[in-house]
């Protein structure tokens, strides 16, 4: 499955607002060596960031699973 920028700023976030901050994702993205502007222009495999372990990040892939259980994208 594909995780879009879509995803990253509609995910439920831990805060206030819904989704996660942009300059955040850039920085997430460089720290586990992921390419930002691929992801921001194509998306990535839900597999790629579930290497990374992170909880963010399997928190974000279990929103975009979810969405397209419901049949969004």
């Amino acid at each position: 499955m594909i995780v879009t920028l879509d995803h990253l700023r509609r995910v439920p976030g831990f805060g206030v607002r819904e989704g996660f901050c942009a300059q955040g994702g850039r920085e997430w993205f460089a720290y586990y060596g992921l390419d930002w502007s691929a992801f921001v222009r194509d998306g990535i495999e839900a597999e790629a960031i579930e290497a990374t372990g992170d909880a963010l990040g399997l928190h974000l892939i279990a929103f975009a699973r979810a969405e397209a259980a419901r049949g969004q994208q």
